[in-house]
C-alpha cells in the first residue's frame, strides 16, 4: 500500500518475535520497530504510551474490540490494557501483512484474536463488540466514495467507537487540519445523532470516544 514506509520482511519478524515472546520489554522494542516502518503507526509511536492508558482510562471494561482497516496497529497490542482472552478482529484490505498478523498476535499471547483480509467498504463488519477502533481511518474514506463513511458507520454494531484523525503531516509538520477535522467530526457527530462523546487531543492525533449505543 501507499502508506508502507519500506517493506517488512514478515517471516523474519516471525522469528525475531518468537525469540523475545517471554521478554514483555523486547516484544516492545521489536513491535516499536516493526511499526516504525508504516506511516501510520509510525506517527503514532511518540504518543503510544499515553494514547491507549488515556482512551481506556475513560471506558468500562472491555470483552470485544474490533479495529478497522488496522495496518500494523495490532502490534501496538502490548501497549492494550487489555486482558489477554479479550475478542480480539482486526481487518485489512492487505493479505500479506494481515497472515502475518494473524501469527504475530498468537506469538503475543491474544488468545482470541483474529486477523483477517476485508474490503470494510464493500462488506462492512456487523458482528457486535465493545468497542471499534477507526484510527485515522474516515480521511481516506472520504478520498474514495462519497458514501463509504455512511456505509461503513451502517454496519457497525458497536458500543463505542474511537475514531482518530492525523494532526500532523507524514514529513513530521503539524497540518492546519486540526480544526477542519474537528468541523468534520462535529458534522458527523451531528448527522448520526451522537449525543455523547469525549474529545482528546495529542501530539500527532486527535481522537473522539463515542457512545454509539447504549446497552
Amino acid at each position: 500500500g501507499a502508506y508502507q514506509a519500506g517493506a517488512i520482511d514478515f517471516d523474519r519478524a516471525l522469528v525475531e518475535m518468537a525469540a523475545v515472546a517471554d521478554d514483555p520489554e523486547g516484544l516492545r522494542q521489536l513491535c516499536r520497530n516493526l511499526m516504525q516502518r508504516h506511516a501510520s503507526t509510525q506517527e503514532r509511536l511518540p504518543i503510544l504510551d499515553e494514547f491507549y492508558a488515556t482512551i481506556f482510562a475513560h471506558l468500562p471494561p472491555i470483552q470485544s474490540l474490533m479495529d478497522v482497516a488496522c495496518g500494523l496497529n495490532p502490534l501496538a497490542w502490548p501497549w492494550l490494557p487489555l486482558p489477554r482472552d479479550i475478542v480480539y478482529v482486526a481487518y485489512d484490505i492487505y493479505a500479506d501483512s494481515t497472515a502475518f498478523l494473524q501469527q504475530a498476535l498468537g506469538l503475543m499471547g491474544v488468545i482470541n484474536g483474529r486477523c483477517q483480509t476485508r474490503d470494510i467498504i464493500a462488506h462492512p463488519p456487523t458482528e457486535p463488540v465493545d468497542l471499534v477502533l477507526i484510527l485515522k481511518t474516515l480521511t481516506c474514506l472520504e478520498l474514495g466514495e462519497k458514501t463509504a463513511v455512511s456505509t461503513l458507520l451502517n454496519g457497525l454494531n458497536a458500543r463505542y467507537l474511537l475514531i482518530s484523525y492525523p494532526i500532523q503531516t507524514l514529513g513530521g509538520r503539524r497540518k492546519g487540519l486540526g480544526a477542519s477535522y474537528e468541523q468534520q467530526f462535529q458534522a458527523l457527530a451531528a448527522e448520526r445523532g451522537w449525543q455523547q462523546y469525549q474529545r482528546f487531543e495529542f501530539a500527532t492525533e486527535l481522537a473522539f470516544l463515542v457512545v454509539n449505543r447504549g446497552d
